[in-house]
Parts: C-alpha cells; sequence; structure tokens
C-alpha cells in the first residue's frame, strides 16, 4: 500500500491544493464543499474513466499523463453500488491530485 492510499482525506486534500498551486481556503472549501475536486480536474488536467454499462464489476478511474518522461498514473476505485459512484469518483480525482504534489523532503 503506497503512502497516498494511507493518506487521511484532509491530507490528500491539502496535497491536490499544493499540486494544484490552490491555497489553504481552497482546502478548507474543499472539505466543506466535495465537488470542488472538478477544480483539481481542470487544473491538473485529470482524466476521468467509468466503466461500461455492461461491465458487472462498477468502477471508477482518474488519470494523468506524467509527459514524455513519466508514465501514466492511474487511481482506480471500485464502485460497490450506482448510489456510491459520485463520492468514489471524488476520492480517485483526489487520491489521483493529491500524488502530484511535490515531495516533501525531510
Amino acid at each position: 500500500m503506497s503512502k497516498t492510499e494511507t493518506q487521511s482525506e484532509r491530507e490528500m486534500l491539502e496535497a491536490a491544493a499544493r499540486a494544484a498551486g490552490f491555497d489553504e481556503k481552497w482546502v478548507e472549501f474543499g472539505v466543506l464543499y466535495p465537488e470542488y475536486c472538478m477544480d483539481l480536474v481542470a487544473a491538473l488536467r485529470i482524466s476521468v474513466e467509468h466503466n461500461h454499462a455492461e461491465e458487472t464489476r462498477p468502477w471508477v478511474c482518474a488519470s494523468i499523463d506524467g509527459g514524455p518522461l513519466r508514465m501514466r498514473k492511474a487511481f482506480v476505485e471500485d464502485v460497490p453500488d450506482e448510489s456510491r459512484r459520485w463520492d468514489r469518483m471524488r476520492l480517485a480525482i483526489l487520491r489521483c491530485a493529491a500524488a502530484q504534489a511535490p515531495k516533501e523532503v525531510a
């Protein structure tokens, strides 16, 4: 399990905000208003894909192309039922954005 997968949602929001160049105020709004994840999609050019309707195992994927020298990073979340698709999409976007944050030096 990677560090990103073990981070709290708040930590992921903070890392995602750093990656997108957003300030702390954005983090507070991101906590209160989950739809702010669309700001991350636009700022970081994150692609979001969903399973085809006929597939029996629903999923959602947020990915980003790392450019010519870096590989594509993809974060897949299973969708336990359709009523949770938005929440699982938001989580995949958040994980993808947080992974783009500059690494902190100890």
